[in-house]
């Protein structure tokens, strides 16, 4: 439960962001820190604010938005991607359990206290969310209706 709702509060905050413009003015370390770990990130946008930075970019097909502290340390991340990016483990659980559904797009969202993959699945009829962790365990917290399809 407290994974959750660090995960839910990481969306949230993620995406007030996305909406708050800010003039950003990224310290020395900061910098250093994302482009030691970030070398090929492009569409690279930053926002300051008082107690961390945030920083959206793309780098190889992967959509990113990673918050730092004021001292260049990753505080959480959360990556936008396709299957092929899922852990095998994850990638067979959500397949055998799903097997008439494609991925449509995964989101990862990273901290300290570890990872989680929120999975969007579609047919024809229904999109389907399903959370996992990392060790592989696996929840639906989300279905409904493609309206494409009505």
């Amino acid at each position: 439960m407290k994974k959750l709702t660090i995960a839910t509060a990481c969306i949230i905050g993620l995406f007030m962001v996305s909406i708050l413009p800010a003039k950003a003015d990224i310290s020395d370390k900061v910098l250093k820190s994302f482009h030691t770990v970030f070398n090929k990130a492009h569409d690279i946008k930053w926002a300051e604010y008082p107690d961390y930075y945030s920083v959206s970019f793309k780098q190889n097909d992967v959509l990113f938005r990673v918050n730092y502290d004021l001292k260049g340390n990753i505080m959480n991340s959360i990556r936008y991607y396709k299957e092929q990016l899922l852990p095998l483990n994850i990638l067979y659980n959500i397949k055998k359990s799903y097997p008439s559904k494609s991925i449509n797009v995964v989101t990862e969202l990273s901290n300290q206290e570890g990872i989680v993959y929120m999975v969007q699945l579609k047919d024809k009829k229904e999109y389907v969310t399903v959370r996992a962790e990392d060790n592989g365990s696996m929840k639906e917290v989300d279905r409904f209706k493609n309206a494409n399809n009505e």
